[in-house]
């Protein structure tokens, strides 16, 4: 059995026990003595068994939020991000963000994406956290999130400052966060990140922008500054939004 493989003392098949739980994920039935196996698994020396075995529970559904719970105790960051991600498969909102101050980024970082995923917009409040977390990546992943749980004001304020923030990747998950605000603070942004040095970051604002060019002669007249991009991607999607906000009313609502 695959699961007895995983405490093998001999390292290699227990390497390829973690490999064949990846690669039989689909295919593998699991059953009570499948689960047993794989709890005490979850308790070996070697942090490689103990995370392939925790994952292996969550995505069989044979761990309880109780026990995630406990795996979010454990010493190895990759076991806790495991954890971490079985809760977000519960959509459990509340241990999601008392995991969100996990000392390790990748952690807090599969917090923010587990929030995405789970779209609820009860979980902005631990994003609108993350999204001023001192590692880059958790920003950028708690930002990206929000375009998906929403943008509130306390939110958008929080991603209008990320636009001016050193790192790209921030910067355009700031902007890609606005697309789900309202609001002229957000919009002011918007327009301010057409004009980012970095590609990424105004392709961003100019998808974001999109909505508001229906409404918004001032926005209209950025993004006719945008279709002469010199990047071909900024370009059209400037176009294709200036396109979308002149067709008639009528034609809007039947697409």
């Amino acid at each position: 059995m695959v699961a007895d493989a995983l405490g093998d003392a001999d390292r290699s098949v227990a390497d390829m026990a973690i490999s064949l739980l990846h690669e039989l994920r689909e295919v593998l039935m699991p059953s009570p003595v499948f689960g047993a196996k794989l709890a005490t698994a979850a308790s070996s020396e070697r942090v490689e068994v103990r995370s392939a075995a925790v994952g292996s529970l969550w995505r069989h559904r044979l761990a309880d939020l109780a026990q995630l719970k406990c795996y979010c105790n454990d010493p190895a960051a990759a076991v806790r991000r495991e954890a971490v991600l079985g809760m977000v498969s519960l959509d459990a909102l509340e241990d999601l963000g008392a995991a969100a101050t996990d000392a390790a980024s990748e952690v807090r970082a599969a917090v923010a994406s587990g929030l995405a995923t789970i779209g609820d917009p009860r979980g902005v409040t631990t994003l609108t956290k993350l999204a001023a977390d001192d590692d880059h990546a958790v920003r950028a992943a708690a930002l990206r999130a929000m375009a998906t749980t929403g943008c509130p004001p306390e939110a958008a304020v929080v991603a209008r400052e990320a636009l001016r923030h050193p790192s790209w990747e921030v910067r355009t998950a700031a902007a890609t966060a606005l697309a789900a605000a309202t609001g002229p603070l957000a919009m002011e942004g918007l327009v301010e990140a057409t004009g980012d040095a970095n590609l990424d970051v105004r392709k961003a604002a100019v998808r974001s922008l999109a909505p508001w060019a229906v409404n918004s002669h001032v926005v209209r007249s950025v993004l006719e500054g945008c279709a002469d991009d010199p990047d071909a991607d900024v370009r059209a999607f400037a176009r294709i939004a200036l396109r979308d906000a002149t067709r008639p009313q009528m034609e809007r609502e039947e697409i």
